[in-house]
């Protein structure tokens, strides 16, 4: 008998504790009303601020490359083509007015910096302000994606600029002679095997390779001078590929403002003509398709390939 009235009284008090826990947690819900974020999309992670329209806030992390992968000397290569499928699914969605790309980056592949710099170019001709945020680094191809933006905003010590383009051939006929490996090539033209790294770059060669440089760099001197809106003869002044910090930049007329994350929000509000509006972050594959995607580097980071010796590169050098 005397078990079972403990046994009521304790179902009793547990019926009593969980009644107060929903009173407490309703009350606590009450009060903080639309301070709690709707929830987001799949993909998609609140950051800040409130309201039915979004600006999406995209981040490009890390060396470019085509498709990603690569452990270069700045970090694991980001892929182009997955910063194009978020900037993407900004531009088709009703909801998003405005975008902010987050720049940490060096730059990287001509052909990728391109991709992105065109989808930039897109949203914008979708009705859709893109601000440009600069944090640590975002030279050579970062400033190169940048220029394509309705401003910039740089932290006052964010490396950037390094405006030009660079090939890079490894000579290995050295070290090949150390270790007595010798390369024979049979090709059906003088310069079929240009760059091959067991032989010296003839003077021809050199001269197409200079030709090839010359005219992407031609190219990204374009680029900048319609992005910024600025004379021709005034970016071949400032594109000499030295580095200049966000304050430099700034007076420089490379960039629009100095700031943070919050400059950029606001900005991005202004020009989408937004009282309010909710901050969300496109995410992507996350950690383990970013570990699936390393490739261990050859000394001194370059990683032979035998599909791609070497390549044009929008690149700041360490």
């Amino acid at each position: 008998m005397q078990r079972s009235v403990v046994v009521v009284a304790g179902v009793s008090l547990a019926i009593v504790a969980l009644v107060a826990a929903g009173a407490v947690g309703a009350a606590v819900g009450f009060a903080l009303g639309s301070r709690i974020p709707a929830p987001t999309a799949r993909g998609e992670r609140w950051v800040a601020g409130e309201g039915p329209d979004k600006i999406a806030l995209v981040r490009l992390l890390g060396p470019i490359s085509q498709e990603g992968g690569g452990l270069l000397p700045f970090g694991p290569a980001v892929s182009a083509r997955r910063v194009v499928e978020l900037l993407e699914r900004a531009r088709r969605d009703a909801a998003v007015k405005a975008v902010i790309l987050e720049l940490n980056t060096p730059g990287g592949s001509v052909v990728g910096s391109a991709r992105i710099h065109g989808e930039v170019l897109r949203l914008r001709r979708a009705g859709k302000p893109v601000v440009v945020l600069m944090t640590e680094v975002a030279a050579s191809g970062g400033y190169y994606v940048a220029t394509a933006a309705d401003r910039i905003v740089a932290d006052p010590s964010t490396l950037t600029g390094s405006i030009g383009v660079l090939v890079v051939l490894p000579n290995l006929q050295e070290f090949n002679r150390r270790i007595g490996v010798r390369t024979v090539v049979f090709k059906s033209g003088r310069f079929k095997d240009m760059g091959n790294p067991d032989r010296p770059v003839t003077p021809e060669e050199e001269a197409i390779f200079r030709a090839l440089v010359r005219e992407a760099y031609e190219r990204f001197v374009g680029v900048v001078a319609q992005g910024r809106r600025m004379d021709r003869a005034r970016v071949l002044q400032l594109a000499d590929g030295r580095i200049y910090t966000g304050t430099q930049a700034h007076r420089l007329g490379l960039v629009d403002a100095l700031g943070s994350l919050d400059d950029a929000v606001a900005l991005a509000r202004e020009l989408a003509r937004l009282p309010r509006a909710r901050l969300v972050e496109y995410t992507g594959g996350g950690w383990l398709e970013a570990l699936a995607s390393l490739r261990f580097p050859w000394p001194g980071g370059q990683v032979p390939s035998v599909d791609q010796p070497f390549s044009l590169q929008y690149l700041m050098v360490p």
